[in-house]
């Protein structure tokens, strides 16, 4: 679903966009095919988005060509809704801090975590961050991946948020209605979102043996015949 910018007597106005300072960004730099988490620190409506990147995630070259000249998707999380907008690099800075200046979007639009027939659910999980256990709730699950919400004790604290690393690999295990045991499901993190009290993951699946491909096809079965 796309949002137009809106529009007035005298001509088009700058689109009144749903975010807030502080809101967590993933922007994906399409050049290098590479996505990296970021914050909205400031912005001028209708001219520019100041971006801060976090300084766990490393793009190598941050004023590399390749990184100035590259188009970006920006993705965020706000009041349950993911969002994005396209945009591209006004400017860099790198002190004090790692910064983008990016172009104000002219239209927002709504970006769905995964591809293909995704199923509603509510499934108990748990995965390691860092040295931790961390419990886990599946919302949704499809053949390639899965959403996955972290609720967070504190609201302040982000230090679990920036534990959670982009094209990481994270280990999932999730016991099926049914079946017996716990089954690892193994992919990649495409997507951190995270709003008050909860983080939210998309999480495209990865390396599944036959075994388990059967256990969730099943599953995945079983959830569109009730639905």
């Amino acid at each position: 679903m796309e949002y137009p910018p809106n529009t007035g007597a005298r001509g088009a106005q700058p689109l009144d966009l749903p975010i807030t300072i502080g809101t967590g960004l993933i922007i994906e730099i399409v050049n290098i095919k590479q996505r990296i988490k970021s914050s909205l620190v400031g912005m001028e409506q209708g001219r520019y988005l100041i971006i801060r990147i976090s300084e766990k995630d490393l793009i190598g070259n941050f004023r590399s060509d390749q990184v100035k000249e590259s188009p970006m998707i920006v993705r965020y999380l706000y009041n349950g809704t993911v969002y994005g907008f396209r945009s591209s690099i006004v400017n860099i800075v790198t002190v004090p801090a790692k910064l983008f200046f990016v172009t104000y979007p002219s239209k927002l639009e709504e970006f769905t975590a995964l591809s293909h027939s995704r199923h509603e659910c509510i499934l108990p999980a748990v995965t390691m961050v860092g040295n931790d256990f961390v419990d886990m709730v599946i919302l949704d699950i499809s053949k390639q991946g899965c959403l996955c919400m972290i609720k967070t004790a504190n609201p302040g604290d982000d230090t679990l948020y920036g534990a959670v690393q982009v094209n990481k690999t994270i280990d999932i295990k999730v016991q099926f209605p049914g079946a017996e045991g716990r089954f690892g499901l193994m992919g990649k993190i495409r997507n951190v979102s995270k709003d008050v009290g909860k983080i939210l993951l998309g999480v495209q699946f990865e390396n599944m043996p036959p075994d388990l491909k059967a256990q969730l096809d099943g599953f995945l079965a079983l959830i569109a015949k009730k639905g």
